[in-house]
């Protein structure tokens, strides 16, 4: 993986991104069945029944609210499949496995501390453990690569400079 191509400056930001990305398409889930079930969440006065004249509570507009739901779920999911590819491919540059485990379950698969402890058979102080070593190697593969870059783009500047003299 290409660090400074994906542009990724802190693993912990870059791996949150996936997992908040994981709970706002949920949030958008529940949105979409509430809506099919009647319950109007667009309504401002949920109590208020969900019928009317062509008003705002009017439920002629719900099958185009959900098919708005269905296609904007269908874009998150493409989305959110792709997030957790380079976040596997991310994390699997780390070379112990279980904090490779660790960091997999929390940031891909989007398993509590709990559930996480117990699959790896660690006390949840050892998990928190496991989860910062990782990160912080990670982050560490992050200012590599950065600085290689940099180092890069050095020699080509004073290669440009030094032909110019």
């Amino acid at each position: 993986m290409d660090i400074v191509k994906a542009n990724i400056t802190d693993a912990k930001k870059f791996l949150l991104i996936i997992r908040e990305q994981h709970y706002e398409l949920e949030e958008l889930k529940y949105e979409r069945y509430l809506e099919e079930n009647g319950m109007c969440i667009k309504v401002s006065n949920p109590a208020r029944p969900c019928v009317g004249r062509g008003g705002p509570n009017d439920l002629s507009a719900v099958p185009v609210h959900i098919e708005r739901f269905v296609r904007r779920i269908a874009k998150e999911e493409a989305a959110l499949y792709q997030m957790r590819e380079a976040g596997k491919d991310f994390i699997a540059l780390l070379p112990d496995a279980r904090e490779r485990t660790i960091l997999k379950y929390y940031y891909i698969d989007f398993l509590t501390w709990e559930q996480i402890a117990l699959r790896v058979h660690l006390s949840p102080s050892r998990t928190y453990d496991g989860h910062r070593m990782g990160l912080e190697q990670l982050n560490g593969y992050i200012r590599a690569a950065w600085m290689r870059k940099l180092i890069a783009l050095l020699k080509v500047r004073s290669k440009s400079e030094s032909n110019m003299w």
